[in-house]
C-alpha cells in the first residue's frame, strides 16, 4: 500500500509540473505577442511628404517700382497608419539650387534660394492633407540671381525642397513619441503660374526622409 501511494503521488508531482510548464509556455507565448504589439505601435509608418505636380510657381505679384514675387506650392502629407495620428510640427523649409546639396547644408538659411515658414501639419489615420506653402518675397529676400530670373518668366529645373521638422506620433493621450525629421523634394520646377498647360500635368514629387538635422 505505501508503495502505490508513493507512486500515485510520484505521478501527481509529474502532472504538476507539466501543467507549470505548459503555463510557462502560454505565459511567455502572450508576452512576446504584446510586446510585438506595443513594437508595432510605437514604430508605426513615418509620414509621407510629396509637392504637388512637382512645381513651386512663382509669377510677379506686384509691379516696379516696388516688385514682388508671389511663391507658393503644394505640400501633400499623407499617414499610412491606421493606428496613430502624425503631426509635422516647428517646420522650416528652404528651396536650394543645385549647386548646393540641400542634405549637406549646415547653414541652409545662408544657403538656400528662398526660405518658407510652413503651418503645423496634423495628419489623421489613413489620411492626407494638403497644405500651401506661400510667400510674398522682395528682391533682397531671394537669392541671386533667381529674383529677375522667376520674376521675368522664366523657370528653374532641378531644385530641392529641403523641410526640416519635429515629427510626433500620437500612440495615446498620454504617450506620444517625438522625434527630428527632415525631408527633401527634389528635382522640383520652379516658376510660372500653376495654371500654365506645361506644369499643369506634371506628376507629384514624392520627398525622401533623410535624418533629421534640427
Amino acid at each position: 500500500m505505501t508503495q502505490g501511494g508513493g507512486e500515485e503521488k510520484s505521478t501527481f508531482r509529474w502532472l504538476d509540473a507539466a501543467r507549470y510548464a505548459v503555463a510557462a509556455a502560454v505565459t511567455v507565448l502572450i508576452m512576446a505577442v504584446i510586446v510585438n504589439a506595443i513594437k508595432v505601435v510605437l514604430r508605426p509608418e513615418s509620414l509621407q511628404l510629396s509637392v504637388r505636380g512637382g512645381t513651386v510657381s512663382a509669377a510677379p505679384f506686384r509691379p516696379p517700382p516696388e516688385e514682388v514675387l508671389a511663391v507658393e506650392l503644394n505640400l501633400r502629407a499623407h499617414n499610412p497608419s491606421g493606428q496613430v495620428r502624425m503631426y509635422y510640427l516647428n517646420i522650416s523649409a528652404y528651396l536650394f539650387d543645385k549647386s548646393t546639396t540641400a542634405s549637406a547644408s549646415l547653414n541652409p538659411s545662408f544657403d538656400c534660394v528662398i526660405i518658407f515658414k510652413p503651418q503645423d501639419i496634423a495628419v489623421l489615420q489613413q489620411e492626407a492633407v494638403d497644405s500651401m506653402l506661400a510667400l510674398k518675397a522682395k528682391k533682397n529676400s531671394v537669392g541671386a540671381p533667381y529674383f529677375d530670373v522667376l520674376y521675368n518668366g522664366s523657370r528653374v529645373s532641378d531644385m530641392t525642397l529641403r523641410l526640416d521638422g519635429n515629427l510626433i506620433t500620437e500612440v495615446t493621450s498620454d504617450l506620444n513619441k517625438t522625434r527630428p525629421a527632415s525631408y527633401y523634394c527634389e528635382q522640383l520646377l520652379v516658376g510660372g503660374n500653376p495654371d500654365d498647360e506645361a506644369i499643369k500635368y506634371r506628376q507629384d514629387v514624392i520627398c525622401k526622409q533623410g535624418r533629421g538635422l534640427n
